[in-house]
């Protein structure tokens, strides 16, 4: 699953059948479903990693504006973002005033070469501004379009 939204809560809680698991209690305002099954809130419970769970609370502040790329939920109920921070993207203004996203690793290796040929090895035709960005050699945040516009061309498949 692939959604935009807003963060209207994120609350550590210890997991009610694993009570050795910290795990976060994160609730979004779903602006906007990529890839999935379209809904107007999303509420998903993570693992806590971060041996500080501060830190990990602080990624989902409070009307933080995100795009997560979620993975299955387990039979626990757990899930996270894909790659943990490679699959969450915080969207902001830049200093253009533009809107652009970036995961926790500047989106470095995003969309490299590799993406762009395991794209077109499986018919899938993208942007010329994602060949362009694919092109990019240091990291640095996405237009927020470019961003939408590549989830959804892959989950689609075919252009």
């Amino acid at each position: 699953m692939v959604v935009h939204g807003y963060v209207t809560s994120a609350r550590m809680e210890t997991h009610p059948q694993l009570r050795n698991l910290n795990t976060i209690v994160v609730t979004l305002q779903v602006r906007d479903t990529y890839k999935g099954s379209s809904q107007k809130s999303l509420t998903f419970r993570q693992y806590v990693w971060d041996a500080n769970p501060q830190r990990e609370l602080a990624e989902y502040g409070k009307h933080q504006e995100l795009v997560l790329f979620l993975g299955p939920v387990s039979e626990y109920g757990l899930t996270s973002p894909v790659g943990l921070e490679q699959g969450r993207f915080r969207v902001y203004l830049d200093k253009s005033k533009k809107v652009v996203a970036a995961n926790g690793r500047g989106n470095v290796g995003l969309l490299n070469n590799s993406v762009v040929t395991r794209a077109h090895a499986n018919g899938v035709t993208l942007s010329p501004r994602i060949l362009q960005n694919s092109q990019q050699a240091r990291p640095s945040p996405l237009l927020l379009s470019d961003l939408e516009d590549a989830v959804r061309t892959f989950a689609r498949g075919r252009r």
